[in-house]
This record gives structure tokens, sequence and C-alpha cells, in this order.
């Protein structure tokens, strides 16, 4: 029996920041340009980057992953609450070495 796991790997977060989808209860965001409103394509119908990424907004079940994942095979989805914490992080970092 397959199942989604949670598992941790090392990413670039600069690459996560330029090619991520986040989406939200009722439409999605690129988080490159910050555009909001828009539907899940491959690419961002602003900024034209392409999709790599996806992050959620709201707290989803391991269903709605499965879900997701058969629709979209190419993207990866990351834990947003994770993400946004480790771009805190890295802010911090950058203040505290000015």
């Amino acid at each position: 029996m397959k199942t989604f796991l949670r598992v941790w790997h090392e990413r670039d977060l600069k690459n996560i920041e330029e090619h991520l989808f986040v989406l939200g209860e009722l439409s999605g965001e690129c988080y490159k340009c910050h555009t909001i409103g828009i539907e899940l394509r491959d690419t961002c119908p602003a900024c034209h980057t392409t999709f790599k990424y996806i992050g959620f907004r709201r707290k989803i079940t391991l269903h709605y992953v499965a879900k997701f994942k058969e629709q979209h095979p190419h993207l990866e989805c990351i834990d947003f609450d994770d993400f946004k914490k480790a771009l805190s992080k890295k802010e911090a970092r950058k203040l505290l070495d000015i």
C-alpha cells in the first residue's frame, strides 16, 4: 500500500521562492511576483515563472494531497509553514549581519 509521509529534504529557498504557487481557500498566488487570484497552471500568467512547488495556506488532509498529486504529478508539495519559518530565519540572519 502506498501513502504519503512527511520527509525532510534540503532545498534552496531562493529556488522555491521563484517557483512557488501558494494555494489559498479560493484561489492562488505566485510567490515570485505576488500576483493573487490566479488559477493553478504550469506558469504564472503575470511573470511567466514555471511552477515547481506548491504550498497550501490551509491545513490539508492526506486524501487531498493524493488527489492533488494525481492531477499535478510534476509539482512538489511543500509545508508552507515550514517555508515561512525558514524565510523568517534567513531574514533574521540578514539583520544580525548588518
